[in-house]
């Protein structure tokens, strides 16, 4: 049975934009995994140097992820994420024609601008323009969709490597963006966006469309945004952290690379699991109170593999219940900051938030690494735990700050 909000129109657009955001993820944020070996082999560069072309692309990301943000407060999503589409493209063009560092570094940075401007922020933002009060659930129906991103990007890239070299996957994907993910955008963005001129049609239109007033006042909006920032930094670093050294963690616990394997394996139906709840049910929780789901869980799920005695089942406690938190706080991120702030200005107040995430995302995996490396996997667990704690001590504060307004 389809939702009455889901409209046919509404159901077009979010599909179309939750494929293109298959291939934006897909594309920028997963390929590197299977093609960095490639590229170390033929390039004789370091493993730290390769993918460090990820962490410089998070960081552009950070730089001009409120400037991606204003300008679909001001322009609408279309051109924003056409741009995006372009910027993309041409940053794989670039890498698969990189034949030293300099230019293989300039690509990267390339699709970090594109990043901050055709992702899950982006998407977010431009939907909000036209979804109205729907716009909780389709964000949750965007990262529903955009989920298997991995899951059929992966297989696809390791079938593509056995007659391709990772350059001829770059051209491969660039084509892709230019041809599919960019088409889809346009159809799902164009003119959807909810206009605010003084006319009657559009006092009618925006009526139809509105969206409830800001949960705080307005002269608690700096404080709300710093907590919301931290929320986001502690909760980007720890996935980040864990998406280069979760089997790696696991194997220095002593359990089997195979259970190792199937924890990290089950983060992504986990993630989508939680995300279909949340679809479904998630109307009965307000934004701030579904925020508190993610960063309760995230700390529980660090605490399983340091109280437990290792072996196969804590692995897929651990994979369930991170994926879980880990796919609500992806909506969390969207919902949030609209509930709390309101829809004027929203792609510019989830830039702001979000970049300092974006920034501490880019050293994640290093500290990470350099703590299991030097002080062993109880350390590591210890360490990633008080990160994820603080995430729920400044989503508490949050939680009473809205309680407190209300």
């Amino acid at each position: 049975m389809i939702p009455h909000w889901l409209t046919p129109e509404l159901r077009l657009r979010l599909s179309a934009l939750g494929f293109a955001q298959i291939l934006n993820w897909g594309i920028l944020y997963y390929t590197l995994a299977l093609i960095g070996p490639h590229i170390v082999a033929e390039m004789d560069w370091t493993d730290a140097f390769v993918y460090s072309g990820f962490a410089v692309a998070t960081l552009v990301t950070g730089l001009f992820s409120t400037l991606s943000g204003s300008r679909i407060d001001r322009w609408g999503g279309l051109p924003v994420m056409m741009i995006g589409a372009v910027l993309g493209a041409m940053g794989m063009l670039v890498l698969s024609l990189a034949k030293d560092g300099v230019t293989y570094m300039v690509a990267w940075a390339i699709m970090g601008a594109s990043m901050s401007a055709c992702l899950y922020d982006s998407a977010f933002a431009s939907i909000a323009q036209f979804t109205g009060r729907a716009t909780r659930q389709s964000i949750s129906l965007i990262t529903l969709i955009a989920g298997f991103a991995s899951t059929l990007i992966w297989p696809a890239t390791s079938v593509l490597l056995q007659i391709l070299d990772w350059r001829g996957i770059c051209l491969i994907d660039s084509g892709l963006i230019i041809a599919v993910s960019a088409p889809l955008t346009f159809i799902a963005l164009k003119g959807a966006r909810v206009k605010s001129d003084n006319t009657r049609d559009d006092e009618k239109v925006n009526r139809e469309h509105a969206l409830s007033a800001p949960l705080i006042p307005a002269k608690s909006f700096r404080r709300a945004m710093v907590l919301f920032s931290v929320v986001l930094a502690a909760l980007g670093f720890v996935a980040n952290a864990l998406s280069v050294h979760v089997i790696t963690l696991f194997q220095a616990l002593h359990i089997d690379l195979g259970s190792a394997i199937l924890a990290g394996s089950l983060i992504g139906p986990a993630q989508v699991g939680a995300r279909v709840i949340e679809l479904v049910y998630g109307r009965r929780l307000s934004a701030v109170g579904l925020g508190m789901i993610p960063v309760i869980l995230m700390p529980l799920a660090f605490v399983i593999p340091l109280v437990m005695i290792a072996g196969p089942m804590v692995a897929i406690g651990f994979g369930i219940v991170y994926g879980a938190a880990n796919g609500l706080a992806t909506i969390a991120r969207g919902v949030v900051p609209l509930a709390l702030f309101g829809s004027d200005g929203y792609g510019r107040r989830l830039g702001l938030v979000a970049a300092p995430a974006l920034m501490v995302k880019a050293a994640a995996p290093a500290i990470f690494g350099a703590i299991l490396a030097s002080h062993g996997p109880a350390s590591a667990l210890s360490f990633i735990l008080g990160i994820s704690l603080l995430a729920t001590l400044a989503m508490a504060a949050l939680f009473g700050l809205a309680k407190r307004s209300v």
